[in-house]
Order: structure tokens, then C-alpha cells, then sequence
């Protein structure tokens, strides 16, 4: 079963191009994604959406010493609630066998 991860976060101002080079670097390290992208939201802000090949997989980057999130870290501006990034993740569903 698949799993997809998303991450939300807003740069702070002028960091965007470091933000979508650093993105790419890690993009480029996960052996276990089946499509990594980083897409435009709104107002400034940005989604990282990874889908996975497995739980397994996902559970390995997650481990990781160096993750997306400590990378951008230092690049996003904090919401409301005090939190640099909003994320989300489950397995996906196979709405094709839902006839």
C-alpha cells in the first residue's frame, strides 16, 4: 500500500529560490518516492507532497538524519500556532477497485 506525506510551510521573504534548490537536493535522495513535488498553494506559501511506495519506505526517510523539514527549517516563516510546517500522511486509498 502506497503512503502519501504532506508538508505545508510559507518561506520567509527572498528565500524561495533557497527553499526550491534545497528541496530538490533532498528530492533527489528519496530512493523509496514514487513522485516528489513542491507546488504552489497560496499567498507565498508551499506544499511538499511525497508519494511513497510503501509504509516502510516512508518510516526509513522519516529517520533519517537529515530531513526536508531540518533543511527548511531555517527558510520558513512560523504560523499562528507557533509551528514552522503543518503536515499530514496516511496511506492512500485504491478508489479503483470502488466500482
Amino acid at each position: 500500500m502506497t503512503m502519501v506525506n504532506c508538508i505545508r510551510f510559507m518561506p520567509k521573504d527572498g528565500h524561495e529560490e533557497v527553499i526550491f534548490r534545497e528541496t530538490s537536493k533532498i528530492y533527489k535522495t528519496l530512493d523509496g518516492a514514487l513522485e516528489a513535488r513542491l507546488i504552489t498553494l497560496k499567498d507565498g506559501e508551499y506544499a511538499s507532497i511525497i508519494v511513497w511506495k510503501s509504509m516502510e519506505e516512508f518510516l526509513d526517510v522519516l529517520n533519517r538524519d537529515v530531513r526536508l523539514i531540518d533543511v527548511l527549517r531555517p527558510y520558513v516563516k512560523a504560523y499562528d500556532d507557533g509551528e514552522e510546517f503543518h503536515a499530514f500522511s496516511g496511506p492512500s486509498v485504491d478508489l479503483s477497485s470502488y466500482n
